[in-house]
């Protein structure tokens, strides 16, 4: 009997045979072939990271001299590699980069693999802010700004779909828009950035936004997508500093 796999299927059982939790590994890889994302001993900012399958593939092609921390609200679904953090986080929390300077502190460095889902409790969280001021620098209103750090912020943050195409598209845009504004701020000049984004009304004008602040987008949609979506990622590369309304700031 001719075994007859769609594509879905292909990749589903692709991912499974190679270890990943999920297929989306293919459409990461694919970009990364076409546009040359990650480079050995980067630091890379993974967003919407759960199942695990990005996490992994990026772990691997930054390699032990680089760095990756995962940030979902679900838990990953795969052994965190040496050179990963994991936060249990959402990315709209007031505390959000507070949380993730502290990944970045000295004292969250080290060889062993740190999974602050279960490292940090919400009740520790106001120490923790206070123990990372020292590698802080502050606008001229005292507020605490991020750290310029990473050379690749990737997004495949992803709402809870509801069969409406409008409410789909919109909630999957504020995601993108989130997932932008924490690369703004996170990013070193001339890193890259990958996010996803469905088709949809008022995409154009984000697209837009992105390009004012790099030197290259592209959209691009991977082999890997699944047939009948109106999914696509924005690929930008070369961080040219925030053109936007904002602060970038990088730590000494």
């Amino acid at each position: 009997m001719k075994l007859d796999l769609s594509k879905n299927d292909f990749y589903t059982q692709k991912a499974k045979n190679e270890g990943y939790p999920a297929r989306s590994v293919y459409k990461l890889q694919e970009i990364d072939r076409k546009f040359n994302v990650f480079k050995e001993s980067d630091s890379a900012l993974d967003l919407g990271a759960a199942p695990g399958s990005w996490l992994l593939y990026i772990s691997k092609k930054v390699g032990l001299k680089g760095r990756v921390i995962g940030v979902d609200i679900e838990d990953l679904k795969v052994n965190l590699p040496a050179n990963s953090v994991f936060i249990k986080k959402n990315v709209f929390d007031d505390d959000f980069f507070d949380i993730l300077i502290r990944c970045c502190h000295p004292e969250a460095s080290s060889d062993e693999p740190k999974d602050l889902t279960r490292s940090v409790a919400l009740s520790e969280t106001k120490g923790l802010v206070e123990s990372t001021k020292e590698i802080l620098r502050l606008d001229a209103s005292g507020r605490r700004l991020a750290p310029s750090i990473f050379n690749v912020v990737v997004s495949d943050l992803a709402p809870r779909t509801s069969g409406l195409h409008e409410k789909d598209v919109a909630d999957c845009l504020d995601l993108a828009q989130r997932a932008f504004e924490i690369a703004c701020q996170a990013l070193e000049v001339g890193g890259d950035f990958v996010c996803k984004i469905f088709e949809g009304t008022d995409v154009d004008e984000f697209v837009r936004e992105v390009e004012k602040n790099f030197k290259i987008v592209k959209r691009y949609r991977p082999q890997a997508v699944r047939r009948g979506s109106r999914e696509f990622y924005l690929i930008a590369k070369n961080y040219e500093g925030e053109h936007t309304t904002g602060d970038h700031l990088a730590v000494e």
